[in-house]
């Protein structure tokens, strides 16, 4: 069973917005009657604007809450959220690579760090059993450059629960 949460990115720099929507996909297994739910708190969050040689890296604000549910694993099953990007930042012609953005997320360690892909999904989180309304947090970052046009950029990022 998985559950998609969507979200559309829109950066503007030298301030950059990324949007995150709750559309949410969910596929239940006649096998196990599993259940999984997955939700965003935020539908936005910031970059600020500010000078790469004072700070390469600018911290999005707020935080993303992730609430998440997971119910009916099999014995020694678990779960697993990835995320993944839809492509590069773009901005018209220009492009940001979406591995510019990282993210720090906590508790640790069922959530860990990472970087965006548009390639391959990145585990998020994991964990065996089931949960019940379980949280975490995610912050995303961007690798500050001159080498950035300013412009609207826009990505999409799709977070994936996975139960087995």
């Amino acid at each position: 069973m998985a559950v998609h949460a969507v979200s559309k990115t829109r950066f503007v720099l030298p301030v950059l917005l990324m949007a995150v929507s709750g559309l949410l996909l969910a596929t239940p297994s006649a096998l196990y009657a599993q259940s999984v739910t997955l939700s965003l708190s935020q539908n936005s969050f910031s970059f600020a604007s500010a000078d790469p040689d004072s700070t390469p890296t600018i911290t999005g604000s707020p935080a993303i809450t992730v609430t998440y549910s997971v119910s009916g694993t099999k014995s020694g099953g678990g779960w697993t959220m990835t995320l993944l990007a839809g492509g590069n930042l773009i901005a018209g012609t220009a492009t940001i690579p979406i591995s510019n953005m990282t993210w720090t997320a906590t508790p640790k360690p069922v959530f860990q760090d990472g970087m965006m892909s548009n390639s391959l999904a990145q585990t998020l989180a994991s964990g065996l059993g089931n949960k019940s309304n379980s949280t975490g947090m995610v912050t995303f970052s961007l690798a500050n450059s001159w080498s950035y046009n300013v412009g609207t950029y826009t990505a999409s990022i799709i977070f994936t629960i996975t139960a087995y």
